[in-house]
Formats: C-alpha cells, structure tokens, sequence
C-alpha cells in the first residue's frame, strides 16, 4: 500500500485494464437485496472541499457529488463531462476555450452558469490546496457567454486539461458558503451525501441526486463508502459481502484468490523517499548532493520490493512514470545497493559521523518500511528519528516543511503535471520551494516543445533529478483491487482506485 493511496496523494497510471466480477452492487441487473455499490475505502475524508482535497483514494469521497470539466476514462484519456468540448483558440496555446453542457443543475437546482464555473477556478486556485497549483498557469478568466469560459494562460500548460479532470475541475456551487463545503459537498454530480444516514469516520452514505443530468450513467441507487484502514479488516470485510470491493495489498493476495475473490493488478506509484530540504534549510546535511546520493545508495529497493511489496511490482530510482516520455530504463542503474559508497560519500560531504534525521511515520502506511529504511541509514551512520502521526493529520506535514524527507508515493503519468508540483520552486509538492536553475530552464523548453524534441528534454530533466537526488525511489509497486461476486469493476488509469465510473452490477 502507497501512501498517495492512503493520503489520497497522486494519481497513477495503469497501462493494464481488466474486467472483474466483484461483491454486492445495485440496479435492474444485482442480484436481489443488493441495491447499493459498498466500497472498503482506506483512509477517511478530511474535506469535501475539492481545493482541499487531493487525489487517489479522496475521490472516491468527492467523485460521487462533483462532476468534473473534463473526465478521465479508465485508459486515461479525457473525455466531456460539464464541458462537452475544449481547445486552445490561439497559435501559442495560451487560450483555453471550454464549452459547457447544456441544462446542468448544481445539486440545490441552481443552474451551472460560465460565471459559477469561474468562481469555482478562482477558488480552487487561491484556496492554497494540496494542487492549488494546478491552476497556476491561468492569468485571467472570461465568460464568453452562459456556456462558454475562456482561459487565459500565462504561460502554456500541458497539464491544464489534465488537471481540470482531477479535484480543480470540480465545480462547486458558488451560493454555498466556503468553510460549509468542509463537510457538506456542494457538486453538479450524481449523488448527494445523505448526511443522517452519514457517520463520520466509520460509513459515508451518497443517494441519488435528483436534479443529475444522466442518472442512466450510474446504475447503483446508493453508494456507501465504508472507512477500513485496517487491511485484515478490509479483506474479511469483502469476503463476507459487507464490501464489494476494496484496495488489497500484496500480502494477503494469496488469500484473496483462494477465497474466490477477483484481484485486479495494475501498475501503481513509485514508493520511496521525498528528500525535501535539498537546501540544507532544517537539517544542512542534506543541502550536500553527496549526502542525498549517499541515501540512495544506502537503501535496498530491490530488497524492499521482495520484502514488503512481495514482489508486486518492478525496480525504478527515477520519479517519473515507466512508459511516459520522461522515462529512461537506464537511469534505474544508477544507485545499487552500496553502504561502502554511501559512507564515503557521507565522509567526503563532512558526515563521516553521521546525522539525525528526523521524519514522520503513520503506522497504518507500509509499517515494514519503516524499520528497514531505519535499519540501513543506521548502517551508514544516519540517525533515523520518527515522529509517529495521526491519520487524522492528513497532508499537513509534508506539505508545510515540517519535516526535511518522509516516505511517501507518487504516480501519475502525466509528466508535465509531476514536474510543476514535485520539482518547480512553487510546487506543492516542493514545500522549501528550492530553486533550481538548471530544472528551471529545462522546464522552460519543455512547456514549448513538442514531440521528439520534448521527449528528449523531459529525459534531461528526469537524470539530472536523479543526479541531484531529491528522491530516492525503492520501486514502482503494483495496485491490487480485491472484488467480490456482484459488481464488475475496471481499474483506473493514473489512480489508485476505481473510479466510481468503474463500477457496474455483474452479469
């Protein structure tokens, strides 16, 4: 299990997508008695406020009450959905144009105007979220006319259209009052939180919304989101038919297969560390190259692969996603295991002692890893001091620089989406907002080539990361899906759940 998939952190790619026959759903087809689609979900909602959300396993929380711009199918490809077409008007791709489907109703009835559309965007963009900079790029905002919203860039966003398929292109209705959607979703969707039948932290209930444009879309009459984060939990907990379907991890595969469930698998997030003070701000030692190189070489992602992801998965150093344009196989050579190369490498940055470094733990995330990274930097002489969190915490700590490196996950196949939030000084996912220029400049070309001429530099970009090790990645791991009898579920490309698209009653 990633911690994006806990914490909701990045989406994923799937390059697999199969079919399978999963546990209790609804509709005409169910079986009867089964009248609802009862997902185990891994971690509870913090909002649901899409602008202080994140992605992964939040938008199972935020899919079923807000509709997005632009959707993404499970191949990952974007299709319409509040607008039924998009493109750039101009020669520089600085003018988005989105055309808006007709007869939409926010859930209260309100119509979906182009203005409530650009209150939602301006929101969202200066909320301050965990993907606030999804939206960086747009300068300005205009109603063409009631269907129809302009997009003014700064500068030109590949990411753009992507993002508006993720939590910024949740519209939310402008006559609800900010601090309410909190705890009240406020969507064009097709379900509404059915807040009596609702208990927080334990079952999440969504009834049909009356005033939906499609409700043929979605054959399920209810959808019930049940919190189990403990993983023996969610395996019985579909086992017996109280889930359809849940996240699974590599662990209890086996049995999940011998109890006649259906497993799904398909590639997920890179696992490893986020070593975020690359300036040396909080902890100076990791402000040398040589002692982030030193990390890299001194943790065994091969072994970790075998020992905690059983195997489920593939070897990899580099942040960006296999079979993406900024994927190079052979950068995955560049830090064997080597603790004789770590310890000189620590000796010559003036380590030769060693150093504490402190970082943050969630027990419910990967506990297996925790010891073990411990374990190996012990061996180079690395202090590892954990400061054990609450689930509860959400993103907070690692986006506000409360800690010099964590473990963590990411996955998204979207490159340029990967370079703005992990690498750019205004990246969220870049909280000491560390300036580089050399990534600077290559993000520059990148944002205005095309083709083989942006392959090639996004190549550039992704080895000088590795070179500059401001990650150390242990390996890409495999998302499995554990499903019962009674519904069909498609896995979701550059996410680490099913969309709620995805489902459908068996056969």
């Amino acid at each position: 299990m990633s911690l994006r998939k806990f914490l909701g952190g990045v989406a994923i790619s799937a390059a697999l997508v199969v079919g399978a026959t999963g546990c209790s759903g609804g509709g005409s087809d169910a079986p009867a008695g089964h009248q609802k689609l009862t997902i185990g979900v891994i971690v509870d909602v913090g909002s649901f406020d899409p602008s202080q959300s994140d992605v992964g396993n939040f938008m199972q929380y935020l899919q079923p009450a807000y509709d997005t711009l632009i959707r993404l199918d499970d191949k990952g490809k974007l299709q319409p959905m509040l607008a039924t077409k998009w493109e750039y008007t101009d020669h520089e791709n600085k003018v988005l144009e989105l055309t808006l489907r007709q007869g939409v109703k926010f859930s209260d009835g309100t119509p979906l105007t182009a203005e409530a559309v650009i209150a939602s965007l301006k929101r969202f963009a200066a909320a301050n979220g965990p993907r606030a900079t999804a939206l960086a790029s747009v300068a300005s905002y205009k109603a063409v006319n009631d269907s129809t919203v302009d997009l003014t860039l700064s500068a030109p966003d590949p990411a753009l259209t992507h993002n508006l398929a993720l939590v910024a292109g949740m519209i939310t209705n402008p006559a609800v009052a900010a601090a309410d959607l909190a705890t009240t979703p406020a969507g064009a969707g097709p379900y509404v939180l059915d807040k009596n039948a609702t208990r927080r932290g334990d079952v999440y209930v969504f009834t049909r919304n009356e005033n939906y444009y499609d409700t043929e879309a979605f054959p399920f009459p209810e959808i019930d989101l049940r919190v189990l984060t403990d993983p023996t939990a969610r395996l019985n907990a579909v086992k017996t038919g109280q889930v359809d379907a849940t996240f699974g991890e590599p662990s209890r595969k086996a049995e999940a297969k011998s109890s006649g469930l259906t497993v799904i698998s398909a590639p997920g997030d890179w696992q490893g560390l986020f070593l975020i003070d690359r300036a040396g701000k909080t902890t100076p030692a990791l402000g040398d190259v040589r002692v982030r190189q030193a990390i890299n070489y001194a943790i065994d992602g091969d072994a970790l692969l075998k020992s905690v992801a059983f195997g489920e998965g593939t070897s990899s150093t580099q942040m960006f996603y296999p079979g993406t344009p900024a994927y190079d196989d052979s950068l995955n050579r560049a830090y064997p295991f080597d603790p004789d190369k770590a310890r000189k490498l620590l000796a010559e940055a003036g380590y030769a002692g060693g150093f504490t470094l402190k970082m943050p733990s969630i027990d419910v995330f990967l506990p297996e890893v925790y010891p073990i990274v411990k374990q190996q930097l012990a061996n180079v002489g690395i202090t590892v001091d954990y400061t054990p969190l609450n689930v509860a915490g959400g993103l907070g700590p690692f986006l506000t620089g409360e800690y010099p490196a964590f473990v963590f996950s990411w996955g998204s196949s979207q490159n340029w989406l990967d370079a703005t939030l992990l690498l750019s000084k205004d990246g969220a996912w870049n909280p000491f907002h560390v300036a580089d220029p050399k990534i600077a400049d290559l993000m520059s070309k990148i944002a205005v080539a095309s083709g083989d001429e942006q392959a090639a530099l996004y190549k550039q970009l992704s080895a000088y990361v590795v070179d500059q090790a401001w990650f150390d990645p242990f390996y890409v791991v495999n998302n499995l899906f554990f499903v019962g009898p009674h519904v069909t579920v498609t896995p979701q490309a550059q996410q680490s759940v099913p969309s709620i698209y995805n489902y459908k009653p068996a056969k």
